[in-house]
């Protein structure tokens, strides 16, 4: 403040001379075929990939740059996946179509070697958002970019609850420490399918398309950051929800780095739905449809949050993706 007014200035951002671009180098071998006239088409790829100077946000020791966190390059990687898709068109007549489209992606992605940030206390670079003073994932050799670095919760043998502050200690050296942490699962699905199909009777079609996740997890940073006894009240005058994760914990203090908020985030989504009428020829040249629309239709998960799609792995306060109706006219001169 200046004579009563504020006083912008600038902040410095932290600084690395150091910092190289990130490159992939791929090769793919693929295939593809067609049967029947072209009615059955099928086409799958296999691609390898090695990505060098890795790219990342690391937090840097207090006093050796302008900032606490600054962009390095961490490592480098090696990917292999498989990519497949098939088309049919199942039925072809004047009164009825039916085309359906299907797709499935599988990859596998290890960090083969990493530069480790000067002063680092640990082995493992931390990377990922940040709920208060703690990050949830890791880079590490020969594991998947991301990966979850977390505590082992131990649990009640009666009653099946967590036990607040009670983790295994995994070096056996009788304290918990940094190095109890495991690797434990990746954010990265195994395999991202899709399916896409659309259903024709005379003038009337119908037509949707589906994807799935299988494998991959998700921190519910949400349940963890709100469903302590200590989240009810920050300060003596405003009171807060508490997440329903409070009614199986009884926790009473947050548990930023227990694995008991770390969740299966497979699901199945139906992304559109829409149905159209074809009128055709109205008058002369124009032509006219209508057609009804859902986007959003559903999603088939176990996991308790409010999206497992994330594109970090870390449900820290995602916004709920909205469903939405819609009737469109279209007119063709």
């Amino acid at each position: 403040m200046f004579g009563g007014n504020p006083v912008y200035t600038y902040r410095p951002e932290a600084y690395n001379p150091d910092l190289k671009w990130e490159t992939t180098k791929s090769w793919n071998y693929g295939i593809d075929l067609a049967l029947m006239e072209n009615r059955f088409t099928f086409s799958a790829d296999f691609y390898t990939r090695k990505t060098e100077n890795l790219l990342a946000t690391v937090p840097v020791p207090a006093g050796t740059n302008f900032d606490k966190l600054m962009l390095e390059n961490v490592g480098n990687v090696d990917s292999k996946g498989l990519e497949l898709a098939v088309t049919a068109h199942l039925i072809s007549s004047k009164d009825w179509s039916w085309d359906v489209t299907a797709n499935a992606a599988w990859q596998r992605v290890r960090i083969k070697n990493l530069t480790l940030t000067p002063g680092a206390p640990s082995p493992d670079t931390e990377v990922g958002p940040w709920i208060d003073a703690y990050q949830m994932q890791v880079f590490s050799t020969d594991y998947a970019p991301y990966s979850f670095y977390l505590y082992k919760q131990l649990y009640d043998q009666e009653t099946g609850r967590p036990i607040e502050g009670l983790y295994a200690d995994l070096d056996g050296d009788g304290e918990i420490t940094n190095n109890d942490r495991y690797h434990c699962h990746s954010p990265a699905p195994d395999w991202i399918l899709g399916l896409s199909t659309q259903l024709r009777y005379k003038k009337w079609s119908l037509s949707t398309s589906l994807r799935a996740n299988i494998g991959g997890y998700i921190f519910n940073g949400m349940a963890m950051n709100t469903g302590a006894w200590e989240t009810m009240s920050y300060n003596d005058y405003q009171l807060n929800n508490l997440n329903r994760s409070f009614l199986d914990t009884r926790f009473t203090r947050r548990q930023f780095l227990s694995d008991y908020y770390l969740e299966n985030a497979s699901f199945l989504k139906m992304d559109n739905l829409q149905l159209t009428y074809d009128f055709g020829q109205i008058y002369k040249s124009l032509n006219l449809h209508v057609s009804a629309m859902v986007q959003n239709v559903f999603t088939v998960t176990k996991y308790k949050g409010v999206d497992p799609e994330s594109s970090n792995g870390v449900d820290t306060a995602v916004y709920p993706r909205p469903r939405t109706y819609s009737v469109t006219i279209g007119l063709n001169f």
